[in-house]
């Protein structure tokens, strides 16, 4: 390309609607008609998905029974025996069905207590004692004396824990076992339940003999995620298979440390595409929508209250 054609070119650009910002727009002026259409069309929609996800949700089976009154019941007749807790179903189950245990009245998401661990302890990192103190990790559960449970002779007083820390002190421990359906031995798949980036970081810990609790377990990685929720709804496993109505599932429980006096629940739930029985989100929907019909109402009169006046 010579001169001459470059500066053909470039003067051609320079006149160029693109150059001269002159390309074709369209700017919507916010007329009544207009905010009220928006509205309304934003009301209908939000509605019709709220109604849908309430109808998706409403097939999802779930059945919840506390456990820890039907404990001390049995145990005031025979205290030798571990308690047993069924629970009966009245409309069929389709597999996976998921198996949930709840504690009310507990706050996960508390600041002290999420932070009360150690990130580099829980990756099978050895840490020090004068590390942990100086970075005040694990503060008031630091050593296995903090642990009143623990055996001293197998765990010395004095000794870091492993893990330490309010989150593993408070571990749910109480043994779910024996699991039946109308009477008959199952199976409960306990494995690839936890999210896979904890399986990938956790299960490659070396357990020792002065570990307390195995953090490769995966019943402990679902527990070290915090639940934003005060009645904390933790996943123990699932069901392989169908329960069909009128059958019943049951469990033998022993309880352990830490929750003796607290509410705490055995729930069986189905899931679909919107996750549990949780109509929180479609009622969030129909509400939105709901006001934004209201609004559109709003508008529509406030409107013809003003252009009324003008006219008079």
């Amino acid at each position: 390309m010579n001169k001459e054609e470059f500066n053909k070119l470039y003067e051609t650009l320079k006149k160029s609607k693109f150059k001269q910002q002159k390309f074709l727009g369209w700017r919507p002026l916010p007329t009544i008609s207009c905010i009220t259409i928006i509205f309304i069309s934003f009301g209908v929609f939000f509605i019709i998905c709220g109604i849908l996800i309430l109808v998706f949700i409403g097939q999802v089976k779930e059945y919840k029974s506390r456990y820890d009154l039907e404990c001390k019941e049995q145990k005031k007749k025979d205290s030798t025996k571990n308690c047993e807790l069924t629970i009966s179903i009245t409309e069929k189950m389709k597999k996976p069905i998921y198996i949930y245990y709840q504690i009310n009245d507990i706050s996960q998401n508390h600041r002290f207590y999420m932070e009360n661990k150690s990130d580099k302890q829980l990756k099978g990192e050895k840490v020090s004692k004068e590390d942990l103190e100086k970075n005040n990790e694990c503060e008031n559960s630091l050593y296995n004396g903090n642990f009143t449970y623990l055996d001293n002779e197998l765990y010395p007083k004095d000794d870091v824990a492993f893990p330490c820390g309010l989150i593993a002190k408070s571990f749910f421990q109480d043994d779910l076992t024996s699991w039946k359906i109308s009477g008959r031995d199952i199976n409960i798949t306990t494995e690839e339940i936890a999210y896979k980036s904890d399986r990938d970081s956790l299960s490659k810990v070396e357990m020792e003999d002065s570990h307390w609790l195995d953090v490769t377990d995966e019943h402990f990685m679902i527990w070290k995620r915090i639940s934003p929720f005060e009645n904390p709804r933790k996943l123990w496993g699932k069901i392989e298979e169908d329960i069909p109505n009128g059958g019943s599932v049951s469990v033998t429980i022993k309880e352990k440390n830490y929750y003796y006096n607290y509410e705490k629940y055995i729930i069986l739930s189905t899931r679909n595409v919107f996750g549990g029985k949780n109509s929180f989100l479609g009622i969030l929907y129909i509400t939105f929508g709901a006001v934004c019909l209201i609004s559109a109402v709003i508008f529509i009169n406030v409107y013809n209250y003003f252009h009324r006046k003008e006219k008079n």
